[in-house]
């Protein structure tokens, strides 16, 4: 049996492999967490909006993906992962979790397997190797870009909420979604298609189709009306 690590007691430098035995075990009963650019690509995946993909395949507000009635995920087929090529990051990573401290210092823990898991763990790379090696780059440089953004418009929605009128409150929550330190994230947070192409029909630039690019248009978005929680914006 594989020892498993401690919270937070890898770095990327630590010596760690695995190498997956398509069972399938990991993909039953696990709370599948999606960040914004996650809906976006498994939404393109799939040939829809990311309107359409939370509505019909996710739940919690659009924060977790749905599960099927035996508890397996709603993409998973008799053939294994069925959006494999554009798998959120927690899959991507497993069995790796990874840790973002307050002073942003990464670190990674090896998550518990399946007591009947065909993966094969080693310690032949580093943890590092594979990240690189599941394609993690850009699912990591994208979360990393929303936890920036969510704490620096926590801090500013607290430090503006304590000035409004409740109207103006709850004009503010519907304009650019509440804090995750508050409630779970509303559309303006998760739903790309809708809130880029509202942001674009205010200032008239044609919607861009490239997902990085739709990626920047929404952090933009949401740091634009955040400004405006004075009051001051749209409902």
């Amino acid at each position: 049996m594989t020892t498993v690590q401690s919270p937070g007691s890898l770095t990327r430098a630590s010596p760690f492999s695995f190498a997956c035995g398509r069972c399938s075990r990991c993909c039953f009963h696990k709370g599948i967490a999606v960040n914004p650019y996650e809906v976006l690509r498994l939404a393109r995946n799939q040939g829809l909006s990311t309107t359409e993909f939370i509505r019909r395949h996710t739940e919690s507000a659009g924060t977790l993906l749905r599960q099927r009635a035996d508890g397996g995920c709603v993409f998973l087929t008799a053939q294994g992962c069925g959006v494999h090529a554009d798998r959120p990051l927690v899959c991507r990573i497993y069995p790796l979790g990874r840790h973002i401290s307050a002073e942003d210092k990464e670190t990674f823990s090896q998550i518990k397997p399946h007591p009947e898991s065909e993966g094969r763990y080693g310690t032949e790379g580093t943890a590092g190797d594979y990240l690189e090696s599941q394609g993690a780059g850009e699912y990591l440089k994208a979360v990393d870009l929303y936890l920036k953004l969510y704490r620096e418009l926590a801090g500013r929605f607290l430090d503006a909420a304590e000035h409004l009128a409740p109207a103006e409150r709850e004009m503010a929550d519907q304009r650019i979604g509440r804090p995750p330190e508050a409630t779970a994230p509303g559309p303006a947070w998760l739903d790309v298609d809708h809130a880029v192409g509202l942001y674009c029909r205010e200032r008239s630039p044609a919607k861009p189709a490239d997902s990085w690019r739709l990626l920047e248009l929404h952090l933009e978005a949401l740091s634009s009306w955040s400004n405006d929680l004075g009051g001051k914006g749209k409902p």
